[in-house]
């Protein structure tokens, strides 16, 4: 299952919303006339700022301070944009023991993949699966593609997909699936046998 930066665009757009919000409320007290009340308005001729702003602009640190914002916002603007590229999130090896003083279990999630495929082909009208497992052994996270021929019973067969499928994931790993992200397709194929599982989970035939 992919990942999004879904946290992060929600905490961007909240400030965002933030930010217009006072610029919308400080438009109606312009408009209300209650932001002249409160502030002092100078005369119509009078200048905003006395002096004059280039020699300061002009200073070195001025413009190596200004430099500095910018990189700033560019690199933050930058890796906002390289955050909303969705992370596959491929897992490694499944550590399975708790304590190291007392050996070191492991497994490859192909092999808890072909497991499941072969699981899940054996089921009435299913015509060929995938199965790929991402995240750690405590938080794994499920995808299935499953592709059934138009006979198969669809309720039964999302029953256990839904249902078996990630429990038995769930009772070899000791760790509830976090999530489980199922894809099904109707085939005109009649089933299959014989399917061999490539390391990524995918059905070579």
């Amino acid at each position: 299952m992919k990942h999004t930066a879904g946290t992060l665009n929600r905490t961007c757009l909240a400030i965002l919303g933030i930010l217009i919000l006072a610029t919308g409320v400080l438009g109606l007290l312009q408009a209300a006339g209650i932001l002249q009340a409160i502030a002092q308005t100078p005369e119509p001729e009078a200048k905003v700022v006395s002096g004059e702003l280039h020699p300061f602009f002009a200073q070195t640190w001025v413009v190596a301070l200004m430099l500095v914002i910018g990189v700033v916002f560019g690199v933050l603007a930058l890796a906002w944009m390289i955050a909303q590229v969705p992370r596959r999130n491929l897992s490694e090896k499944y550590r399975l023991h708790l304590d190291t003083t007392q050996g070191r279990t492991t497994c490859e999630p192909s092999v808890l993949a072909s497991a499941i495929v072969e699981q899940i082909n054996g089921l009435p009208g299913v015509v060929t699966s995938s199965a790929l497992l991402r995240g750690t052994a405590d938080q794994p996270d499920l995808d299935l593609k499953v592709t059934v021929n138009d006979g198969a019973d669809i309720r039964e067969l999302l029953r256990k997909l839904e249902g078996s499928i990630p429990a038995d994931v769930s009772t070899a790993l000791e760790s509830p699936i976090q999530r489980c992200r199922l894809e099904l397709d109707v085939s005109a194929h009649t089933q299959q046998s014989g399917a061999v599982v490539h390391s990524t989970g995918t059905v070579l035939h």
